[in-house]
């Protein structure tokens, strides 16, 4: 009879440690459970029955108060929210420490005024396919992987048109889904990393932006991101940025939003331009300004001269939106990618990741045309670099991130 009392002392021994354990989220909590009713099961078989029911309550007092306070651990809070509701951890700390007559432990109230280390989400669209990772994060709009063929084919060059040497070989890259800024980062976007940072840009501390005047570039002190000798609304792109400036935002993006964001490969840009087409366009073969921003006075390109010219950039969102639902991915402004000068792409990599070995020069890719200059400049497969400090009033850049795991 005495070792079936201590077989059954033992299983419910077992079985508290199971249950403090599934409270707590913690093995302390299982042992500290498992030993105490063990103890208090004890103090009833040899009659102690007022100490066992004191050490009842204090058992329960001390398991509620765990909960109360909660694990250090982001994941054991949240296993602990749903097992004991906050309310009802409350409730039995009041009734408890009434009972006792004996002050626990109270959580001091969180400071008003403290700073929020992160910034707070922002919600996934409808749609599941859009992203914004913070309220200064660009919009971000999610590519599906595939493949396609970067480039342009050399053999195929006419007399009427001759294609540019640096667009050859023709050669199929294999692209991994990414998330890409639906337009390119905005006036409106950039100020929220020069307020937050006090960062200056090279045209500021540098001698300014080179812009097109009458007939030529010329640089001018006087310009930058704020003043560019054309009006620009918040939801412009961003212009005289250099490949170091981007590089400074998307550092401080990756911080504010805990995500890895930087530029596109060059691949990846010509992949989301393309959206899956083969033409010169992403619409098409023919080009006009009902359907790009561009300087239509420059040497006629597949009708290029029809239509009205801008002469300044225009809201990011203007136009159609490709097949990824990418907006200006032709024409508006130039946008930085990671990728350095490479004179043509034999020994290119073939899974989309940014050519930065072997360079040519000290010069970065930039992609998509601009609003001034030549229209043959805004094709699908048309590529450009320059240096990386190198700045003018039709540079611009697009952010991206990677998907589908923790970055």
């Amino acid at each position: 009879m005495e070792a079936l009392k201590w077989l059954a002392i033992a299983a419910l021994s077992l079985a508290g440690a199971y249950f403090g354990h599934r409270l707590t989220g913690d093995w302390t909590g299982a042992a500290a459970a498992g030993v105490g009713v063990a103890l208090i099961l004890s103090m009833l078989v040899n009659g102690q029955w007022t100490i066992a029911a004191v050490a009842s309550l204090v058992g329960v007092y001390l398991v509620f108060t765990a909960l109360g306070e909660g694990p250090r651990r982001a994941d054991k809070a949240a296993v602990q929210t749903q097992a004991v509701p906050a309310g009802v951890v409350q409730d039995a700390k009041r009734v408890l420490l009434g009972l006792l007559s004996k002050p626990g432990p109270v959580a001091s109230a969180p400071r008003q005024d403290a700073p929020s280390p992160v910034p707070q989400p922002v919600a996934r669209s409808d749609n599941g396919n859009t992203i914004r990772d913070c309220a200064d994060c660009p919009q971000l709009v999610v590519v599906p992987a595939g493949q396609f063929f970067m480039g342009s084919d050399l053999k195929k060059s006419s007399p009427q048109e001759t294609i540019d040497a640096r667009e050859g070989p023709l050669h199929r890259v294999a692209v991994r889904s990414f998330a890409v800024g639906r337009d390119a980062v905005t006036k409106g976007e950039f100020a929220a990393f020069v307020h937050a940072t006090q960062y200056k840009t090279e045209a500021e501390t540098s001698g300014g932006c080179f812009a097109w005047a009458v007939n030529r570039w010329e640089s001018n002190r006087d310009f930058n991101w704020r003043a560019l000798g054309f009006e620009q609304g918040d939801d412009h792109p961003v212009v005289c940025i250099s490949w170091n400036d981007a590089q400074a935002y998307v550092r401080w993006l990756s911080q504010v939003s805990r995500h890895s964001y930087r530029l596109l490969s060059e691949a990846e840009r010509e992949y989301a331009t393309r959206a899956g087409s083969t033409t010169t366009f992403w619409w098409g073969d023919t080009l006009s300004t009902d359907r790009a921003n561009y300087d239509h006075t420059a040497p006629d390109y597949r009708g290029s001269r029809h239509g009205v010219g801008r002469n300044a950039t225009v809201p990011v969102n203007s136009y159609t939106a490709n097949a990824f639902g990418l907006y200006n991915v032709h024409g508006n402004v130039w946008e930085w990618v990671q990728d350095c000068q490479h004179d043509t792409y034999a020994g290119a990599p073939a899974n989309g990741s940014p050519w930065e070995a072997k360079c040519s020069a000290d010069k970065r890719v930039m992609r998509g045309g601009a609003w001034v200059g030549d229209p043959a400049g805004l094709r699908s497969a048309s590529r450009n670099w320059f240096t990386p400090d190198f700045r003018f009033n039709a540079s611009g850049f697009r952010v991206a991130r990677s998907v589908g795991k923790p970055n």
